[in-house]
């Protein structure tokens, strides 16, 4: 075999350190520079996606602190006008009811005023029926027409 030949050696490790030199220059002048560059614009995009996404947690982390804040006070303005709500409705419940109260104690004394006059005019129209069923009662019994002279007159007013 010719490469184990001992007396092209030489001619092979100058060859073989030619080319390890061109794939040196080659490779430090050429490819190692693209990649690096190409790693580096990498890395800068990570970083500024990075920051990018940092800046927007913060700005989502501060609308989420103004929103609670909004809703909370919010939620306070609401529970401030129910609570106003409430107190106006009470006091307009308190007066539809001392009002409807008020008449119907009216209304009571008044039925109990008609009551009373029903009574008194009951009281002494009871007279005058009595008086008219016995007449009936004495008609048929002796059949004689009794009138109300033939009986005593009582000047006492009946109690109610």
């Amino acid at each position: 075999m010719p490469q184990l030949d001992i007396s092209t050696f030489p001619s092979q490790l100058f060859w073989l350190f030619v080319c390890f030199l061109a794939l040196y220059i080659i490779l430090a002048h050429i490819a190692v520079p693209k990649i690096t560059q190409v790693l580096e614009k990498r890395q800068d995009i990570i970083e500024e996606k990075i920051n990018k996404a940092s800046a927007d947690r913060e700005q989502a982390e501060n609308l989420l602190a103004d929103y609670e804040e909004k809703i909370a006070k919010a939620r306070n303005v609401a529970q401030q006008n129910l609570k106003s709500t409430i107190q106006i409705t009470n006091a307009e419940i308190a007066n539809k009811q001392k009002d409807f109260l008020d008449k119907l104690n009216e209304r009571l004394h008044l039925m109990e005023q008609n009551l009373y006059q029903v009574k008194l005019e009951a009281a002494s129209d009871i007279k005058f029926v009595a008086t008219d069923i016995a007449n009936e009662i004495l008609l048929k019994l002796t059949g004689h027409p009794y009138s109300s002279d033939d009986f005593p007159q009582d000047k006492e007013e009946p109690a109610c």
